[in-house]
């Protein structure tokens, strides 16, 4: 798991009204809670192909209506070791929330592919099966 306060969307995420942060061990450690359902929240980074990132992209950029179809379509994106796109994803344990920012790597650092997506409830779930395991 990831730190989620040195995610470049912490700032966004810790200033959603249902996010509760709480600072641990003498402000080193952020415990961050999805406060609808108290889960505690974790980060992961996810690396991709191009190719396999094109499909992230597709996924992460559907719109809600759309999001199972678009799924059923590309299937389900294989995470490399080193790859061209990365998903920063946030998620609560429950996996009742989720926030997901895009990355692609050019000019030797990462770029923000689109903006961040803050899904919950149904929407999470479609997503988070997708990604996590």
């Amino acid at each position: 798991m990831d730190n989620i306060s040195k995610m470049e969307m912490a700032n966004a995420l810790f200033n959603k009204p249902y996010i509760k942060t709480e600072k641990k061990f003498f402000g080193f450690k952020t415990n961050v809670t999805y406060t609808k359902t108290n889960s505690p929240v974790v980060g992961i980074c996810l690396e991709f192909s191009p190719t396999e990132g094109q499909k992230v992209q597709t996924i992460v950029g559907a719109p809600s209506n759309d999001l199972v179809a678009a799924i059923q379509r590309i299937g389900h994106p294989k995470t490399s070791d080193n790859g061209n796109f990365r998903l920063n994803l946030c998620y609560s344990q429950d996996r009742e929330f989720a926030a997901l920012q895009l990355q692609h790597f050019s000019g030797f650092e990462y770029h923000n592919v689109g903006g961040i997506r803050f899904v919950e409830g149904d929407e999470a779930h479609k997503l988070l099966a997708v990604f996590v395991k």
